[in-house]
C-alpha cells in the first residue's frame, strides 16, 4: 500500500520531471540527448526505477535546522517535487493512492533567500556496486580546482549526469539505499558547484553561461527532491528571477518550477495558488523540440485541480495541453499529451463529491447513479483508486450513507475475489472498519510502546486533558505537516490539551538524524514498522491506518474520541470536547 497524503497527491509527476532530469531535461552541454527514445519517455512517465529515496533527515543536509513546529514547516516539508515511488505499506495492505479534494492547514508565504550557499565535497562512499563503480570511480577521480576552463567545467557537468544517470539506474543493487543517497547527494552538490562557476566564468560563452544556469537549476531540483529546504528556497528564487529569460530552455525550466511549487501551495490551502497556476500554464509555448516534462507537469497541474474539485481550471489547463502538444508531429508527444489531458470521465463525479462534501442535503440518489455509471464505464483499478479515496473523504466528513453505497457499488462491480481490485476494495473496507472499531480505544492500550526519549509517557500526565496524538515518519515528511495546526489549537487551551506524538519509522529510517536536528515540542511513542510490507506496522493497522496526515484524539477520559487525516473536523472536534469539559465543571 501506499499511504496516501490527503493534503497532497501520492503520486507526483513532478518527481519523474526533475528526479529523472539528466534523462529528461537535457543537462547542460547534454543536448545530444534524444528526447524520443524509449529512455527518455520512460523516465518522464515514472517508468524507470529513477526515483531518490527521500527523509526528513535530508532536510538538514545542507544545514537547515527547520522549525518543525511552525508555518514554514508545515508548507516547506510538502517536497519539491515528492517522490512518486511505493512506499511501504505501514498498515501491512494496499489501498487507493491517489489525490484528494481534502483542504491542508493554511500555509504562510516563504521567503526565497537571494541566493544560496553551495555545500563542500565529500568523500566518495565506499562499497558502490560494479554496475555503478564506473560513476563511483570516475566520481573521486574528478577534482573540482578552481582553475578549470569553461570547457572543462561544461566537460565536468556532462560527466556528473551521465554519473547520476549511472547510479539512479543501479541504486537498486546497493544493500545500504542511504550509500546510494549519500552518493547522490555529492553527485548533485558537486554539480551545483561546477554549475554556478561555468555561469560566472569570465571566458564562458553565453552558451555555456546557459548551460551553467540550466545546472543550477537541475541541482536545485535534485536536492529539493531529497529534502533540502535550503535548495528549495533557493530554487524557487531562481526560477522567478529568470521566468522572463530571454533564453527560451531557462524561461521554461523556470516555468516548470514555479508551477510545481505552486501546485504545493494549492496543497498547502493557499488561495491564490490555482489561479497562479492557471496562469504559469497558459503562459506556456510550444517548445520546438519535443517536450516530455512540459507536458506532464502540465498534467499534473491539471490533475491536481481536478481532484480539488477545481474542474473550470482543470479545464483550462487540459485545453492549454492539447492545444499546444495534442496535434505534435511527433507521434510519441501527441500520446502523452492526450494521455496528460485526461478525459472527463471522472470530474462530475469529483464535482459532485465537492457539492456533497459541503452540503448535507445531496440525495444518495445521485451518488450511487454517478458511481455506479463511473464503475459500468471504467472497469479498472483508476476507479477503483478514485472512488476509495472518495470513500475515505465522506467518511472524514461523516456522511457514513454515502460511504457504505460506494463500498457496497464497488464490491458488486468487482466481484472476480481473486482479483487486484477487489483486493484492493477489500482491503480498504478493512481498514475503514478498524478504524471504527478504535473509537472507545483506551490510552492505557499503548502504554506498553516504547518511547522515543526512553522516558515513557504515563496515563496520570495526560489525565483529564484532551491528546491529540499525529502519526508520524521521518520518511514521510508530509506526516508532519499537521504539527503547526495542532500546537495553534493547544496555544488555545494549553491546560486542557495534550499532544503526544505516534512514530512509525522503521529500524531502518533516518530517526536519529532527524531527531538531532528537530525538537518536535512533543513526546512520542514508537511503534516500529516491518520492512516487510506484508506484516506492516500493528498500531497503524489497528488504527485503520491509510492516509497521512492521521490524527487521533482521545478524550479526558482516555478514549479515542474521533480519527482525522483530513484536518476538516479536527478543530471542531477539540473545542466541542473542551467546551463539554469547561460546561461540566461550570454545572458543578
Amino acid at each position: 500500500m501506499r499511504i496516501r497524503m490527503l493534503s497532497g497527491e501520492s503520486t507526483n509527476i513532478l518527481s519523474a520531471i526533475l528526479l529523472s532530469v539528466v534523462v529528461v531535461m537535457p543537462g547542460c552541454s547534454r543536448n545530444e540527448t534524444d528526447p524520443n527514445s524509449h529512455d527518455a519517455a520512460a523516465a518522464a512517465t515514472g517508468e524507470s526505477d529513477d526515483a531518490l529515496i527521500r527523509s526528513a533527515a535530508d532536510m538538514a543536509a545542507s544545514g537547515e535546522e527547520p522549525d518543525v513546529g511552525s508555518d514554514s514547516f508545515s508548507q516547506q516539508t510538502t517536497p519539491l517535487p515528492s517522490t512518486a515511488g511505493e512506499r511501504g505499506d505501514l498498515a501491512g495492505r494496499r489501498t487507493p493512492p491517489r489525490g484528494s479534494t481534502a483542504p491542508s492547514p493554511p500555509d504562510s508565504p516563504s521567503e526565497s533567500p537571494p541566493g544560496f550557499e553551495l555545500a563542500e565535497t565529500t568523500g566518495i562512499p565506499a562499497g558502490i556496486p560494479e554496475m555503478i563503480d564506473a560513476a563511483g570511480a570516475g566520481a573521486a577521480q574528478r577534482e573540482l580546482r578552481d582553475d578549470l576552463t569553461a570547457g572543462e567545467l561544461m566537460t565536468y557537468l556532462e560527466e556528473s549526469d551521465r554519473d547520476m544517470e549511472m547510479l539512479a539506474r543501479g541504486r537498486e543493487q546497493l544493500q545500504d539505499p542511504n550509500q546510494a543517497n549519500e552518493l547522490m547527494q555529492q553527485l548533485v552538490r558537486s554539480k551545483l558547484q561546477a554549475a554556478v562557476r561555468l555561469q560566472d566564468h569570465t571566458d564562458a560563452t553565453a552558451k555555456q553561461r546557459t548551460a551553467g544556469l540550466r545546472g543550477q537549476l537541475q541541482a536545485l531540483s535534485h536536492l529539493s527532491a531529497m529534502g533540502d529546504l535550503g535548495s528549495a528556497k533557493a530554487l524557487e528564487a531562481l526560477a522567478r528571477e529568470n521566468l522572463s529569460s530571454p533564453e527560451p530552455t531557462i524561461a521554461g525550466d523556470s516555468r516548470i518550477v514555479l508551477i510545481g511549487f505552486a501546485i504545493d501551495g494549492l496543497r498547502a490551502g493557499r488561495e491564490s495558488a490555482a489561479q497562479e497556476i492557471v496562469s504559469l500554464i497558459e503562459g506556456m509555448t510550444a517548445s520546438r523540440t519535443a517536450d516530455i516534462p512540459a507536458v506532464l507537469m502540465m498534467a499534473e497541474a491539471r490533475q491536481v485541480l481536478a481532484n480539488y474539485g477545481l474542474i473550470d481550471e482543470s479545464a483550462r489547463v487540459r485545453d492549454k495541453i492539447l492545444a499546444l502538444y495534442g496535434n505534435s508531429p511527433d507521434k510519441m508527444i501527441a500520446q502523452v499529451a492526450a494521455d496528460a489531458a485526461g478525459t472527463a470521465k471522472y470530474d462530475s463525479a469529483r464535482r459532485l463529491l465537492g457539492e456533497i462534501l459541503q452540503n448535507d442535503n445531496v440525495a444518495l440518489a445521485r451518488w450511487t447513479e454517478a458511481v455506479t455509471e463511473l464503475v459500468r464505464e471504467a472497469p479498472e483499478m483508476n476507479t477503483v483508486e478514485f472512488l476509495g479515496t472518495s470513500a475515505l473523504q465522506l467518511e472524514a466528513a461523516q456522511r457514513d450513507a454515502f460511504v457504505e453505497e460506494t463500498f457496497r457499488i464497488l464490491a458488486d462491480g468487482f466481484a472476480d475475489t481473486d482479483s487486484a481490485t477487489a483486493n484492493e476494495i477489500e482491503t480498504a473496507r478493512m481498514a475503514m472498519e478498524a478504524r471504527r472499531d478504535v473509537i472507545g480505544t483506551s490510552f492505557d492500550a499503548l502504554a506498553n510502546l516504547p518511547t522515543l526519549d526512553g522516558n515513557g509517557i504515563s496515563s496520570s500526565s495526560v489525565k483529564g486533558k484532551v491528546v491529540l496524538m499525529p502519526f508520524w515518519a521521518v520518511t514521510i515528511p508530509q506526516s508532519l505537516q499537521i504539527v503547526p495546526m495542532l500546537k495553534e489549537i493547544q496555544s488555545r487551551h494549553p491546560d486542557q490539551i495534550a499532544i503526544v506524538g505516534m512514530n512509525l519509522d522503521s529500524e531502518q529510517a533516518p530517526l536519529g538524524e532527524f531527531l538531532a536536528q528537530n525538537d518536535l515540542g512533543f513526546p512520542s511513542f514508537r511503534s516500529v514498522s516491518s520492512s516487510n510490507v506484508d506484516q506492516g506496522n500493528p498500531i497503524a493497522t489497528k488504527f485503520g491506518l491509510v492516509s497521512l496526515p492521521f490524527v487521533a484524539i482521545f478524550n479526558q477520559d482516555g478514549k479515542v474520541a474521533a480519527l482525522d487525516f483530513t484536518g476538516m473536523q479536527l478543530e471542531t472536534t477539540v473545542e466541542q470536547l473542551v467546551q463539554s469539559a469547561d460546561d461540566a465543571t461550570n454545572t458543578e
